[in-house]
């Protein structure tokens, strides 16, 4: 059968182009949009373990490091790390190509020849090949250059795992120390909430009495004036730490993941005094400890690892490559005298521009070493400062808890003489709205000192590079996490601290397993 190989061809090649240009830009509708928020919110909040009681400092920190979002992207990164070094492995394998097809055309692939010498033809035009016929083949190669680069590939892939495994570890220590903060933040304005709605109360009574007495002309316009302006200013103070109790939950309530219209409450210690937090270390210790386990200075070792691979692969290039090739070929052409045979090959071969760039590469490298190296020494020194200013800020914030503590007690005897000897006048109110106020005040700094100390605490951790969870639990529910948090912490507060070496980098971390099972 003949076909109008021109005309065939045309009206095809304009079939597809008018197809190309029939695709526009669709922008998302809104109902997709509210689709997709709507999918998002599902998927953000479900399958978690609902809030059944007042959260302890433990449960927040289970809860972040289960449901947290960025602590989950970090997961997904770690995970996304290790499946590309899996599928860098099978780089290494040789190339094994099957191939089949059918293979037609109009009219005969026919041909005649004419003699060199005479120019006449020297035999009619003829074919060798049907019009149609089946093809297949099974081709294995291997080429030693490739084998060698995919080898030297597949050790930078695995020290790249490595690397999200630290960055994933920096993210679990930073959200531990930011949950620590916001839990007794919260918890210091959570305490006051109830005086604060009373005192607040009184106090705007106390503002509308006398702007009555103003309207009335009972007093003095002045006196009741600075009056009204004491009790605004009052007013003002603890409007401000209402709002502050609502952005402290707010806050915690983004790290743990929950929706912040949630409402839930924190689980206090019984005891009225809060238990200064004790850290007992030398300094020379929590130095060695923390070069050893900070997850920056391991990630730039592990850079400097992908960095000297990158020489040999350099190096290797520069090889001629070696090429083995054999195949098993099959075609039914019925004119050929074996329709099977076997194909086996070797071939050597070298690209003359990889020795061309070479010194520009090396130098490249060299200079990609040089860096890593400096700046290992700069997270080096980092490290160190760290800990001996967390260190620092965490003895100053201990040594402020206990004066502010001195000075509420002060504040309370204060208050309570002041609200003894209260009449029922103007004046006498007014100052024992401020004596309550101050009082208050006095309160929420002491438990601002002892948030404060519970956050240089949570840095002096960071800055050692500890994990908040031991390499292996037994369940992954959140209380079981808790309780495995409060012991490691109560550990550290004890003076039992790991050794300075970490666990093989291959084997799962119970952080890594608490997201991956749920």
């Amino acid at each position: 059968m003949n076909y109008p190989a021109p005309q065939f061809i045309a009206g095809l090649s304009g079939i597809v182009l008018l197809a190309g240009c029939a695709i526009m830009p669709e922008p998302i509708t809104q109902v997709e949009q509210k689709t997709s928020l709507d999918a998002d919110k599902q998927v953000i909040f479900a399958k978690q373990e609902p809030i059944v009681g007042p959260l302890s400092v433990y449960d927040a920190m289970a809860r972040a490091l289960k449901y947290n979002l960025n602590h989950r992207v970090k997961m997904m990164e770690h995970a996304v790390a290790d499946g590309q070094s899996d599928l860098a492995k099978y780089s290494l394998l040789p190339d094994l190509i099957a191939s089949a097809g059918y293979r037609g055309r109009d009219n005969f692939s026919a041909s005649s020849s004419r003699s060199t010498s005479t120019g006449r033809q020297s035999l009619e035009t003829s074919t060798s090949q049907d019009r149609s016929r089946k093809v297949y083949d099974f081709t294995f190669s291997w080429n030693v250059l490739d084998f060698g680069v995919s080898y030297f590939q597949a050790k930078q892939d695995a020290n790249r795992v490595l690397v999200a495994e630290e960055s994933r570890r920096k993210t679990a220590q930073l959200l531990m120390q930011d949950v620590r903060t916001a839990f007794w933040r919260m918890a210091g304005t959570q305490q006051l909430e109830g005086e604060i709605d009373k005192i607040l109360g009184s106090a705007r009574q106390a503002l509308k009495d006398a702007q009555g007495i103003e309207s009335e002309r009972l007093a003095a316009p002045l006196a009741i004036l600075q009056y009204q302006k004491d009790l605004l200013e009052i007013i003002r103070k603890l409007e401000e730490l209402s709002e502050t109790l609502r952005l402290a939950k707010t806050e915690l309530a983004s790290l743990l993941g929950v929706s912040p219209s949630q409402k839930f409450q924190l689980k206090l210690p019984e005891n009225s005094a809060l238990q200064a937090p004790e850290f007992s270390l030398a300094i020379d210790k929590m130095e060695e400890m923390a070069l050893q386990l900070r997850p920056e200075l391991r990630e730039e070792i592990y850079n400097n690892r992908i960095t000297t691979e990158e020489t040999h692969k350099a190096m290797l290039r520069l090889l001629p490559g070696i090429e083995f090739k054999t195949g098993y070929n099959h075609d039914s052409n019925s004119y050929l005298l074996n329709n099977n045979w076997l194909e086996l090959s070797g071939i050597i071969s070298q690209n003359l521009m990889e020795l061309i760039s070479a010194p520009a590469r090396f130098s490249q490298i060299d200079a990609q070493e040089k860096l890593g190296d400096t700046r290992r020494l700069s997270v080096y020194m980092a490290v160190l400062t760290q800990v001996h200013l967390s260190y620092q800020q965490f003895l100053v914030a201990d040594q402020q808890y206990k004066r502010t503590l001195e000075l509420d007690g002060i504040n309370q005897k204060i208050s309570k003489h002041i609200t003894t000897d209260a009449e029922n006048d103007a004046k006498t109110e007014l100052e024992r709205i401020r004596a309550t106020t101050n009082a208050l005040m006095s309160r929420l700094q002491t438990l601002e000192a002892y948030a404060s100390i519970q956050s240089s605490l949570g840095r002096v951790y960071v800055s050692l590079g500890l994990d908040p969870l031991p390499v292996f639990i037994e369940n992954y529910d959140i209380n079981t996490l808790a309780s495995s948090i409060e012991a490691v912490d109560k550990n550290w507060q004890a003076g039992r601290f790991p050794s300075a070496t970490k666990p093989e980098a291959d084997k799962l971390s119970a952080v890594d397993s608490v997201v991956k099972k749920n």
